[in-house]
């Protein structure tokens, strides 16, 4: 989509924004952790308790045009505390057990307002979100000989989730300054009254079995089955003018997991290679179309897909200071049934199930080297080169937003002292000039047209690390 002042060709670097913007986080962190040997399956307990708060402050230019047309700003604070209570232990030589409870609390204030205009008209919008999680879990791996081993596990998570939402369509002003607010540097006291209150809850059984087959000690085959999900919840980014785009809740995405592999090790290297197929029920997605105040933002059960997969990776030491790396991948992703109008477009149709899934890149690979050189009293040197692909994908779920195929190649090269203080380096990034590109974001043609962040193009730089 053509920008409403200026557009680049999406193969150049070229841009165009009248705010730099900024992005700053601030996070602090507890972690304890107790461990005491018991008697009891010569076993050992272990507790696990974490505290971490985070503070996000940001502004960005969203239309990415010369002039004022849409910017926004936005304010995160959260706290979490969380609890592991875990056993683990051997039974009869063949029994390898572990059980435990799982704790988890979170608190979310989110604040986002949305400056249309030069200012001229003020969105402002987010919410409150709590989340408490109780979990009971037991795995055991079990001997039945020598090179077989029965993999099972169980788990059982109970979700609380509350809400307090603040609809950014229901909260315009002038450039007298916003409506209310929610948290913010300059907030004092929250203003804003949510026009969205509800909780739920929900509770999930995660099975799995599978079995693994020592070919050697340095070489094991295995195969599994797993069922896991993905929490509902509520979407605290309201953006929608339609009474009926209620912002939750939405249901849980359930994930069953197939999937047989080769691991191992051996003197020169490793090897890997893994297949897999994934059924995917209740997807969530959140659905990204142009809107009256940028991008509406719904976060929907939209479809159940299958996705297959094939993966592996190496490394192989071509000689004692020279190591070669490299991994391929490849995906085939598909619907299977579609739940929502993901196109816009005649309702739920078989253009929809015709779609691509987002960010399912059909092939990726990547090669690398790694070369150690000794020198002697004055330290050694070390010199990397990789190259990695990754093919293009559609972004938004109606396939208009895109990422780009991206190829890039990486180099460094760092000399190390003998006293193992000093690091001097030389880098180079994205070598090739590739241009990255993502997160297509569709605006309506008069704030801009479609907004895609850009990377950096070739970088070459060079750095001194002094450890003491």
């Amino acid at each position: 989509m053509a920008g409403v002042v200026t557009s680049f060709d999406r193969d150049s670097h070229d841009l165009s924004i009248d705010e730099e913007g900024f992005y700053d986080t601030e996070t602090d962190f507890v972690t304890f952790e107790i461990n005491q040997d018991v008697a009891f399956g010569n076993g050992t307990i272990t507790n696990i308790f974490g505290w971490r708060t985070y503070e996000a402050d940001s502004f960005g230019d969203i239309d990415s045009q010369p002039v004022w047309i849409f910017h926004s700003k936005s304010w995160t604070e959260t706290e979490q505390y969380s609890n592991e209570l875990r056993y683990s232990g051997v039974f009869a030589d063949k029994a390898h057990v572990t059980a435990g409870l799982y704790y988890f609390k979170l608190d979310v204030d989110y604040h986002e307002r949305r400056l249309i205009a030069g200012g001229a008209n003020v969105f402002d919008g987010g919410g409150y979100y709590n989340v408490e999680t109780k979990a009971v879990f037991a795995a055991v791996d079990y001997d039945l000989s020598d090179t077989l081993i029965l993999n099972a596990g169980l788990r059982y998570t109970y979700e609380e989730k509350g809400a307090k939402i603040v609809s950014l369509s229901q909260n315009i002003s002038g450039p007298a300054g916003p409506t209310c607010n929610l948290v913010s540097p300059e907030a004092g006291e929250a203003t804003c009254t949510p026009d969205f209150v509800d909780d739920d809850n929900w509770s999930s059984v995660s099975p799995k079995l599978g079995l693994t087959y020592n070919l050697s000690q340095d070489a094991r085959i295995y195969a599994h089955w797993t069922r896991g999900y993905r929490s509902g919840g509520y979407n605290l980014r309201n953006t929608s003018f339609d009474p009926v785009d209620t912002p939750g809740p939405f249901d849980e995405e359930i994930v069953d997991n197939y999937e047989i592999g080769y691991k191992s090790e051996y003197g020169r290297g490793r090897f890997n290679a893994t297949a897999f197929y994934n059924q995917v029920e209740d997807m969530q997605r959140e659905l990204n179309t142009a809107g009256p105040i940028g991008t509406i933002q719904l976060i929907r059960n939209t479809a159940d897909a299958d996705i297959f997969g094939i993966e592996l990776d190496g490394a192989f030491a071509l000689s004692d200071n020279l190591l070669l790396t490299s991994s391929i991948g490849w995906l085939d992703a598909e619907y299977t049934k579609v739940k929502a109008d993901l196109n816009g477009v005649d309702g739920i149709n078989s253009a929809d199930k015709a779609l691509d899934l987002p960010r399912a890149a059909e092939l990726t690979y990547s090669v690398g080297l790694n070369h150690d050189l000794n020198l002697g009293d004055w330290g050694y040197m070390s010199s990397r080169i990789s190259y990695a692909y990754r093919d293009d994908s559609a972004y938004t779920d109606d396939n208009l937003g895109v990422i780009n195929d991206q190829k890039i190649l990486d180099a460094g090269i760092d000399f190390h002292s003998s006293d193992n203080h000093w690091i001097f380096g030389l880098y180079g990034k994205n070598l090739l000039n590739d241009v990255k590109h993502g997160g297509d974001t569709q605006l309506p043609d008069s704030m801009g047209g479609t907004f895609a962040p850009l990377a950096k193009g070739q970088i070459i730089g060079a750095e001194v690390t002094y450890n003491f």
